[in-house]
């Protein structure tokens, strides 16, 4: 069948309900459809051609049956989805979405089934399917439950330390938006540019929407996600990035001396709620690394039923531990909104219609960084944060006792740190504090907000002193926007700073080797740059003797808050003479040489250091030999707005593209692009979409 431009490349719907899914070169998926809920068919049909097997494991985890697939450590993750009442909230709550947006999760839910009857032999377990929309919405409720730290909460507190939780976040994101004060040629820039592991459960997916209620976007989204979740449309754009306060409170129950079963509150004792569960566990489990399968055998061996019992206290579920019994609480209630917030986004046509749909607070965390075509730029603190009773310390842990503990409403959207156009024509946000996210006169100021959410919990960090750098000329380019994004040089008063002048100020030494490595160590230029040669040396030695002191992603990287012993420090320093003599014959084989991508067996050098604009997160690999790079620039989407324009000019990069299996040849077509530092040209224009792409498949829906 051909389709005329006027058509943009979507069948006439003369006869029914169409869905096309059209491809590009790098095998990017175009859907268009009728219906709202078609597109959600289509992108669910794409999205398993391509990465089949995360959806299920997404699939299982919503329907509490991990445990089939993969085992004890699947059974663990069920039980989470129990505990966070992920199963009730679901089947209460469905109900009260709007009904576009329940036909919207059907219609995901229908192109996973109808996927899987076409292609059963690619089924993992059998009680996975039939999806519905309903299990699609726990989904939701179930990731960003564990987003906003309730499973770390859980762990900390089963393993006897809830005092010690604290939300913990190794990589990143930046997103920052320029207005037409601040550019060169009078246009509204936006970097989207978000940083998790390259490969994992949760690996990033470019798609296209098009139908006729109102989607037209491009953008990022995870396995089992029915819209970007950021991304850019005609009118406006959006970037995420991971923040922290302190979402979940931990409190300590008082339970009965002689009845175990009652807990007192308000001077009166309360029966704890109990509910049975059952977890299902396959003894013989098919092996998966790091949680993520490429097309493995069926999972083999007997499933075995484990019962538990849940219990919940008015402060939420409950964990006993040998130093006492303990609640856990935040605001799981009002993440069944999450993916209508969602939707409202990309179909926003302006800031208002985008402000309204913030409004709905489904979403509970991520800084938002936003930019338009009528020179709107803007950034919010985004978090559904309690109004917490200021008499307590609420990152501490809480009296379960009494009520005054229990709160009841949220802040509302007003009520969090956020930046609307600036004068000084930028905003930004790269996990840092918001108080810093623009320039400084016009900062949102810490006084200004309850003191309850654990604010400082998102320090000031090395790309956030990089960045107040790199803006600080009163105009900048297009090209000089790109290469903010590509920077690789640390800021010399960063927290990156304190980790160098640890090893460069150790003592002088007569050991030739240490006395080299010293020598070596002093003279480094700050910079992550292929050919830099003090690089390989001081991050094996600064990963060995953090790693040693079991020291957080959290606290070296942004507040640099710790400390490391000399010894310690010599002996970390001895260890990477040792190791880039084993493997390079010399201390000082420039960086490109030791850090590469390993795909398909083959290594590709790669440069950037952790926590730098264009970051690069590796690990060494003490067999092979080299730094073996993990995480890093997850997927890049340029935008530039233009008031003239009918659509923005856009550019953007998946580097290890839409496949999530290395057999096919998309799975890594865009990683020469990525080596490189260079984007492919993207459009929005249906007709230049016609033009670039192919049929990739067609379906006709029928009501169900």
């Amino acid at each position: 069948m051909k389709y005329g431009l006027l058509g943009m490349a979507i069948a006439s719907f003369a006869f029914g309900q169409w869905v096309q899914i059209r491809r590009d070169s790098f095998g990017t998926p175009y859907i268009f459809g009728k219906r709202d809920k078609d597109c959600a068919y289509g992108l669910a049909w794409a999205h398993a051609e391509d990465d089949f097997d995360r959806i299920q494991y997404l699939i299982a985890l919503a329907k509490g049956k991990l445990g089939r697939i993969i085992g004890k450590s699947g059974a663990a993750a069920d039980y989470f989805v129990h505990f966070c009442g992920a199963f009730e909230l679901a089947r209460v709550q469905y109900d009260s979405l709007s009904a576009s947006i329940k036909e919207v999760l059907e219609g995901y839910a229908e192109g996973l089934n109808d996927f899987a009857r076409k292609h059963s032999h690619m089924v993992r377990d059998r009680k996975i399917f039939p999806v519905f929309g309903e299990d699609i919405l726990r989904g939701y409720i179930i990731v960003l439950s564990g987003m906003v730290g309730a499973a770390q909460a859980l762990q900390r507190t089963m393993s006897g330390h809830p005092e010690s939780h604290e939300l913990r976040v190794s990589a990143g994101s930046n997103g920052i938006a320029l207005s037409s004060r601040k550019t060169e040629d009078g246009g509204m820039y936006l970097l989207i540019n978000p940083h998790v592991p390259l490969e994992g459960i949760l690996r990033w997916y470019e798609a296209f929407l098009h139908s006729e209620e109102g989607w037209h976007i491009l953008g990022g989204l995870f396995p089992g996600a029915v819209v970007p979740g950021l991304g850019t449309n005609p009118h406006l754009g959006w970037a995420l990035t991971f923040n922290w306060p302190d979402f979940v409170d931990i409190y300590q129950l008082k339970v009965h001396p002689k009845n175990s079963n009652l807990y007192q509150i308000d001077g009166e004792w309360k029966a704890f709620e109990r509910k049975p569960i059952k977890l299902e566990v396959r003894l013989m489990s098919s092996r998966s690394g790091n949680g993520v399968i490429f097309h493995p055998p069926k999972p083999r061996g007997p499933v075995v039923a484990v019962k538990k019992t849940l219990e919940r206290s008015i402060f939420g579920p409950v964990v006993r531990t040998k130093n006492g019994v303990f609640a856990i609480r935040f605001a799981v209630e009002r993440f069944y909104r999450a993916p209508q917030q969602w939707c409202e986004m990309s179909k926003a046509r302006n800031f208002s219609e985008f402000r309204r749909a913030l409004e709905l607070q489904g979403i509970p965390l991520f800084n938002l960084v936003y930019a338009d075509k009528y020179d709107t730029i803007y950034y919010l603190f985004n978090g559904l944060l309690p109004e917490r009773n200021p008499k307590y310390n609420w990152q501490s842990i809480l009296p379960g006792d009494t009520s005054a503990t229990l709160w009841k409403r949220y802040l509302s959207v007003d009520q969090l740190p956020q930046v609307l156009s600036p004068r000084c024509g930028y905003v930004f946000s790269v996990n840092n504090s918001p108080f810093s996210t623009t320039c400084p006169e016009e900062c949102p100021r810490p006084e200004h907000f309850p003191a309850t959410h654990g604010w400082e919990w998102n320090r000031h960090n090395n790309r956030e002193k990089r960045l107040y750098e790199l803006l600080s000329p009163p105009k900048i380019s297009w090209q000089e926007f790109q290469a903010i994004k590509y920077d690789r040089q640390y800021p010399k008063d960063g927290p990156i700073y304190k980790i160098w002048s640890s090893f460069a100020s150790l003592p002088d030494t007569n050991a030739p080797n240490l006395r080299e490595a010293q020598q070596l160590i002093r003279l480094w230029d700050f910079t992550g740059l292929g050919e830099n040669r003090v690089a390989p040396l001081l991050m094996l030695s600064s990963t060995y003797s953090i790693k040693k002191s079991k020291i957080t992603a959290k606290k070296r990287l942004e507040g640099a808050s710790f400390s490391l012993p000399s010894n310690l420090l010599w002996e970390a320093l001895r260890y990477a003479v040792s190791q880039l003599r084993r493997f390079y014959k010399r201390i000082d084989p420039p960086l490109s040489s030791v850090q590469a991508i390993e795909v398909k067996g083959i290594r590709y050098a790669f440069d950037g250091l952790p926590e730098q604009l264009a970051p690069t997160y590796a690990e060494w690999d003490a067999k092979k030999g080299f730094l073996r790079v993990l995480a890093g620039d997850t997927y890049i989407q340029f935008v530039r707005f233009s008031s003239s324009g009918s659509y923005p000019y856009i550019e953007s990069v998946l580097p290890l593209g839409v496949l999530g299996n290395p057999a096919n040849p998309y799975y890594d077509n865009q990683l020469p692009l990525y080596l490189f530092r260079r984007c492919k040209p993207m459009t929005l224009d249906p007709a230049q979409i016609q033009a670039r792409t192919v049929l990739s498949r067609e379906f006709i829906l029928r009501e169900k």
